[in-house]
């Protein structure tokens, strides 16, 4: 099966033509094992793509092998080996079973690919993913941590901080808070301190794949709640190790991620 492997901030995935899946082999099985780090490819999640005509349609699993509704990243990656290829001119709309986003081409570097990718509208009302809601609150507690649940296609909690704490503390209470009963599809969380009303800082602990370097959705997911919370104008810049490597989003009509995305290999994996 041939595959391509992507990475967007160090957020990584592999990009695979649907048709070549072998017959009777369960997408979230490969994906499972095709991420695996030490006997597969290694990768956050796969990336499965079909093309219907000019339709362009998406399945994203997660390294566990449970399916996810939506991917920033994922999505970055899909672009990216599409129109390396050829397969695609920009701007793509890829259909998601949310519907369809829009990706553009900002920018091409060699292997580097810098993309606008929609995100779409944040709900607070997503009782699919959070039945326990209350009218007119904003915040809720579960495993000792205050949150605020927010829907951008996928499920998030997003816990704002004074200061991040150390990345264990934060691990253990990801990991607490994805499984929490309050989430009967489980969630993706994100830890943000705000540096003001233009900057922060995220650790991102995503459902079905742990701690992870970015989340585009997750990266959305925190502008949303920060602009709820008026911490936030109509753009926002993620700081991370790399200064020239920052996120950055924006409100047009919806979230909209700028996503640098990095073709790292072509291979073949034997089933």
């Amino acid at each position: 099966m041939i595959f391509y492997k992507t990475s967007s901030f160090g957020n990584d995935f592999i990009v695979v033509d649907g048709e070549s899946l072998p017959g009777g082999m369960a997408k979230g099985d490969v994906a499972r094992a095709i991420c695996d780090r030490q006997q597969g490819v290694g990768a956050d999640g796969v990336v499965y793509y079909l093309r219907r005509g000019r339709a362009l349609r998406f399945e994203i699993y997660n390294r566990d092998g449970g399916a996810a509704e939506l991917s920033g990243n994922g999505m970055a990656g899909l672009a990216a080996v599409l129109i390396q290829r050829r397969l695609a001119a920009s701007p793509l709309t890829l259909q998601s079973g949310i519907g369809p986003r829009r990706v553009a081409l900002l920018e091409r570097r060699g292997p580097l690919t810098h993309l606008d990718v929609e995100i779409g509208h944040p709900d607070f009302g997503d009782r699919g993913f959070f039945p326990f809601l209350e009218r007119g609150r904003m915040s809720y507690r579960a495993a000792g941590v205050e949150f605020h649940p927010v829907s951008v296609g996928n499920p998030h909690a997003v816990v704002v901080c004074r200061k991040l704490p150390p990345a264990a503390r934060l691990a253990a209470l990801g990991k607490k808070l994805e499984c929490h009963p309050l989430f009967p599809r489980r969630v993706n969380v994100e830890f943000v301190s705000s540096s003001g009303a233009e900057a922060c800082q995220v650790y991102y602990y995503e459902r079905g794949v742990g701690p992870t370097q970015a989340s585009s959705t997750g990266s959305a997911a925190v502008f949303a709640v920060l602009r709820r919370l008026k911490m936030a104008g109509e753009r926002l810049r993620i700081e991370r190790a790399e200064p020239a490597a920052g996120i950055q989003i924006r409100w047009q009509d919806g979230i909209h991620v700028r996503i640098l995305t990095r073709l790292v290999c072509r291979g073949e994996y034997y089933i």
